[in-house]
């Protein structure tokens, strides 16, 4: 083997090296998921994210699948059409078994919520379009801009005329809405604007209080968007861990909200 040859085979081994290297320093930093047994928990957290799939749900979806931590997600189905480049992100969240996808509209109002919420038979076609674009099955949703809960006949709470809409579709479709109690906000630009310990002391400042809609259970709300920011992933994860750390709390579907 000449010269150039040995240069060429050393400079691939070092390579590879480097490539083992890397992978093995990516595994050994990933979070380790904690996973107490907490029989004598108290509170439920309910962890939602809305309006993806969108750039920031593969950061997203990662996080949830590190931390083996249970998110309901609340979709739009235009996203996929308007960028069918974003599909690959709704197929990893149907992939996830952390996951429980519920309906967040397939045109999200468009952004024009007064308009959107005046036809309630507008925003039923809405939903169905939604639902049969990214086949959500869960018969869990969220209102596009509005906080509305209408879990059952008497566990209802929210703006008229969005409620009228939410009716329908519980009514004649069997959904159940969920609003939230808590969110974790960002600058606009993905940023989160609070540390993971802030929120923490919030979230069971708020359940202590029986500050939520029902005692005992928080949902809190997130966006997908914001995890295109390291920033809010950082915080989201340590958030976590925190969660997943205290006795107290145990982190659920939405499909295990107690309506009663």
């Amino acid at each position: 083997m000449n010269k150039r040859n040995l240069v060429i085979v050393a400079l691939i081994f070092l390579l590879l090296d480097c490539a083992l290297v890397t992978i093995k320093l990516n595994t050994h930093s990933r979070p380790k998921p904690i996973h107490k047994p907490k029989p004598h928990y108290k509170y439920s957290v309910f962890l939602t994210s809305d309006d993806g799939p969108l750039v920031g749900s593969k950061n997203l979806n990662q996080l949830i699948l590190d931390y083996e931590v249970p998110v309901s997600l609340f979709l739009v189905g235009r996203n996929i059409i308007a960028d069918p480049g974003l599909k690959p992100y709704y197929e990893a969240y149907t992939k996830n078994p952390y996951l429980i996808l519920g309906n967040h509209s397939y045109s999200h109002a468009y952004g024009h919520y007064k308009h959107f919420y005046s036809n309630p038979d507008t925003v039923v076609a809405d939903f169905l379009k939604c639902e049969k674009i990214l086949n959500i099955t869960s018969g869990f949703a969220r209102l596009p801009g509005r906080n509305v809960w209408l879990l059952s006949d008497k566990l209802q709470k929210g703006e008229k005329q969005a409620m009228k809409a939410a009716k329908k579709l519980y009514l004649d479709y069997g959904y159940k809405f969920f609003g939230w109690d808590y969110e974790l906000r960002h600058n606009g630009k993905g940023k989160i604007l609070k540390d993971a310990m802030t929120y923490y002391k919030e979230i069971k400042k708020m359940l202590k209080n029986g500050k939520t809609f029902t005692k005992n259970q928080i949902v809190v709300l997130m966006h997908d968007q914001m995890f295109t920011n390291k920033k809010s992933q950082e915080v989201l994860g340590k958030l976590i861990l925190l969660l997943q750390n205290d006795d107290e709390c145990k982190l659920k579907l939405v499909n295990e909200y107690k309506f009663q």
